[in-house]
Order: C-alpha cells, then structure tokens, then sequence
C-alpha cells in the first residue's frame, strides 16, 4: 500500500512465461492498473519509497547468485530503473 493510502504495488505475472514477472500499480480509486518502466523481471517483495517511487532488489547480471542491488522506477510507469543501493537485497523502508 502506497504510503498516501491510494495505490497498491504488485507482482504482476499476466501472459509472461512461469517465473516472469512484472512490477505494476493499482489505483483503488480508479481501478486504474499500471506497469512501471522496469523490463526486467522482479521476482522480489516490492515497497514503497515514498509516494511516487517503488523499490525492490534484483540479482546482478553475470555476478554470483547471492549478489545484488536495490532499484527504484517511478510509480506513474513514467521514467526507467535507477540503481538506488548497491550490494543491498529486499527493500525494507521505515518511515
């Protein structure tokens, strides 16, 4: 649940192929459903930074399995991936 109580990030898996997934958002005021701008799969928890971004871990490419960094792309779908913590793993925001 977004912190301003309006909208809710989620795993969305659709008509990707089994273990795929992509992050979107749900508008409960409008039934509005939105995909972000993060093409790679994410198959980690999501969490809201703050009102307008989302963050979640994601393995590096080519690095070891244990290996990874947290991200964040804006709520709206707009914008891209920004690497936000390097060497970090599932996102735990306290307010």
């Amino acid at each position: 649940m977004s912190p301003d109580g309006t909208r809710i990030a989620f795993k969305k898996h659709g008509d990707l192929p089994p273990g795929r997934w992509r992050l979107a958002v749900y508008e409960l005021a409008t039934g509005r459903e939105t995909l972000l701008a993060e093409p790679r799969s994410v198959d980690d928890q999501v969490e809201w930074l703050d009102d307008g971004r989302i963050v979640y871990g994601l393995p590096r490419d080519g690095g070891p399995t244990a290996t990874s960094d947290l991200w964040r792309v804006p709520a709206d779908g707009t914008g891209g991936p920004e690497l936000l913590v390097h060497d970090a793993w599932s996102p735990a925001v306290v307010r």
